[in-house]
């Protein structure tokens, strides 16, 4: 895996999810959509990600392992991306439930997690506030430049 990263992104996830995804038993991010929305075919590995519980500051920064991604999903697909998947997701019922019409996923396995005390490293781009829950700081950069 290469150590230089193509890109940078930033995670919004869940506050309960931190703690797992620091200690290495949340080894893979699940993200499921009706359309192709960030991170699918955004993000490679060797890519940096920091990882930001919702309505909190940055808490870690990891390096991506491996993506998997999939496409023209049905509901069988996702029951088959649960079973697969979810001793490395940790998902619940209610999760999976609500992925159930994706068309769209993008499984992440993320690796040399690194807890953060600090923003002051992380791209200022990142930490504007949006609703999306997925940010690639080289279309944020280009969206700040157009303006």
């Amino acid at each position: 895996m290469p150590e230089s990263a193509r890109e940078t992104h930033l995670m919004i996830v869940h506050p309960q999810y931190v703690g797992p995804i620091l200690c290495g038993q949340k080894l893979v991010e699940a993200r499921l959509g009706v359309d192709r929305r960030a991170p699918y075919n955004k993000v490679e590995p060797g890519d940096i990600v920091y990882i930001k519980p919702t309505s909190k500051p940055v808490a870690a920064r990891a390096i991506v392992h491996r993506v998997d991604q999939y496409e023209g999903l049905d509901h069988e697909d996702i029951d088959r991306l649960k079973e697969i998947y979810n001793d490395r997701v940790l998902g619940d019922d209610a999760f999976w439930d609500a992925k159930a019409d994706a068309k769209f996923a993008t499984f992440i396995t993320l690796d040399k997690v690194q807890l953060l005390n600090d923003e002051r490293f992380v791209p200022e781009e990142l930490l504007v506030p949006s609703r999306n829950a997925w940010r690639v700081l080289s279309q944020l950069r280009q969206q700040t430049q157009a303006a």
